[in-house]
């Protein structure tokens, strides 16, 4: 009996995370809709889908380039006196950030009351249920969030210039958060736009460097 319900609930995990994808698929697109508003002709450069380390919360950040240099000044004013005269003279040329791979310095996101808010109402409610089966199925969450992003992709919901654009999942303070970044980088870009990715060094802005 153990055995037929193990099995059970490893087809109930798949279908709903098979389930999830879609949703988030649809999620993305129309808080997408919005996001574009607000960002206007200011030039994408990066999207990322971020997490928890529990994996029951969901959102999406964007961030341009034209917001990037805004965010890097406000913060070269506070930082002045803590950085060298060459971080100095990069950061104001634009060739160094310290923002530039930090989702949550980004600029823009779907907001609280967003389509993607409602599937982590969902996934919270799934591992409220049973937390260690939930637990014991994480990959399917990687999954099902990898499927959505690669059709998101594909269909150029984050603009005309979507190959040029950097993607990745990302998972809000975890010592697993670099790995994860650079495996789905790996995943979801060009070889070129993964390189350049796998190359960022931490004064651009990465919290997942220790």
């Amino acid at each position: 009996m153990k055995l037929f319900k193990k099995r059970a609930e490893k087809i109930d995990m798949k279908t709903f995370f098979n389930d999830i994808a879609v949703k988030i698929e649809q999620a993305v697109k129309t808080d997408m809709e919005q996001i574009r508003k607000e960002i206007g002709e200011e030039k994408i450069y990066a999207v990322a889908l971020v997490t928890d380390s529990d994996c029951i919360t969901l959102f999406l950040a964007l961030n341009t380039y034209e917001f990037m240099r805004k965010k890097d000044a406000k913060y070269l004013e506070m930082m002045h006196d803590y950085l060298s005269e060459e971080d100095i003279k990069n950061i104001k040329e634009g060739t160094s950030s310290l923002t530039k791979w930090t989702p949550d310095e980004w600029g823009y996101s779907d907001g609280k009351n967003s389509q993607l808010a409602e599937i982590s109402k969902l996934l919270y409610d799934k591992e409220e249920a049973n937390s260690k089966e939930y637990e014991k199925h994480n990959a399917l969450f990687f999954e099902a969030v990898t499927s959505a992003f690669k059709n998101l992709i594909a269909a150029k919901t984050f603009g005309d210039n979507s190959d040029e654009i950097t993607y990745f999942i990302s998972m809000s303070d975890d010592e697993r958060t670099y790995e994860i970044e650079d495996f789905s980088a790996k995943l979801l870009n060009s070889e070129s736009v993964c390189q350049a990715f796998l190359n960022r060094k931490p004064d651009e802005g990465s919290y997942t460097f220790k």
